[in-house]
């Protein structure tokens, strides 16, 4: 009598976008530098924003006089979009450093999906980290400038649940920013630099220029046009302001797509 053995179906072995993006959420929260920065970026950004509004708390009422409490309570995010931007480039520089680059493109051997899937990850995560802070700052915020002679203020107010929400996705923008510098780069102190160079030293460096052409970085069009419901003269509005963002965020993406894809590991 002749036994049929049945097998079962033969699974699909490809290794798509989804297995990526799960291989970079495991590596990602796998190691401890991670952890250190995302709490770094909360405790940092929340105690630089209990500082600020508890040092603009003990002021004459005259001297509230076209104050933005909720600007004031984004303060902190300073510390956060530094933050945001490390780890983001951490994600694609540790590998390089400790050559696991290549197990991880052998794993993925198309590299524009390699790159998708980090990307998609830091943006998931600096994004829920971005809302996360940013609602924590203004509700911290609100707490301590409740008792002073701030004019009410309240997420139904206009314009401040726009500058919460967009706060925090420009959080999200940031840590893209990072891992382009990082993906181009290769190298951990080089991707600081540039990213720390690009947010901090840039706007100081055009504050001496004719034009105003300040008003054009990042870091300056996320404190004085997206987190700001008070507006002032000379700075872009908060949708100009998304738009450069987003205009940076793609042009630093596309650099580290060229360099991905056309060096070797």
């Amino acid at each position: 009598m002749t036994t049929i053995t049945v097998l079962p179906a033969p699974r699909s072995s490809r290794y798509g976008l989804r297995q990526a993006c799960r291989a970079e959420w495991a590596k990602l929260f796998s190691i401890r530098s991670t952890w250190w920065t995302l709490f770094v970026t909360v405790v940092g950004t929340l105690v630089v924003t209990a500082l600020s509004t508890a040092s603009a708390a003990h002021h004459q009422p005259g001297w509230y006089q076209g104050f933005d409490p909720t600007n004031q309570s984004m303060s902190g995010l300073a510390i956060g979009a530094l933050a945001i931007g490390v780890l983001g480039a951490l994600v694609f520089t540790s590998e390089y450093g400790s050559g696991t680059i290549r197990s991880s493109m052998a794993a993925t051997p198309r590299r524009l999906e390699f790159l998708l899937a980090k990307l998609l990850v830091v943006g998931a995560v600096a994004l829920a980290v971005g809302e996360v802070l940013t609602f924590s700052c203004f509700a911290l915020g609100h707490a301590i400038l409740g008792s002073s002679p701030v004019p009410s203020w309240s997420l139904t107010d206009p314009g401040v649940l726009r500058s919460v929400v967009g706060s925090g996705v420009t959080i999200g923008l940031l840590g893209l920013m990072g891992a382009a510098i990082g993906a181009a780069v290769r190298r951990t102190a080089g991707a600081m630099g540039i990213y720390v160079a690009l947010l901090f030293l840039l706007p100081i460096l055009l504050a001496k220029m004719p034009g105003n052409l300040v008003r054009f970085t990042p870091l300056i069009i996320i404190a004085n046009s997206i987190a700001a419901v008070v507006r002032h003269t000379g700075f872009v509005s908060p949708v100009v302001g998304f738009v450069l963002l987003a205009c940076y965020t793609v042009a630093l993406i596309l650099l580290g797509v060229v360099v991905v894809t056309r060096r070797d590991p």
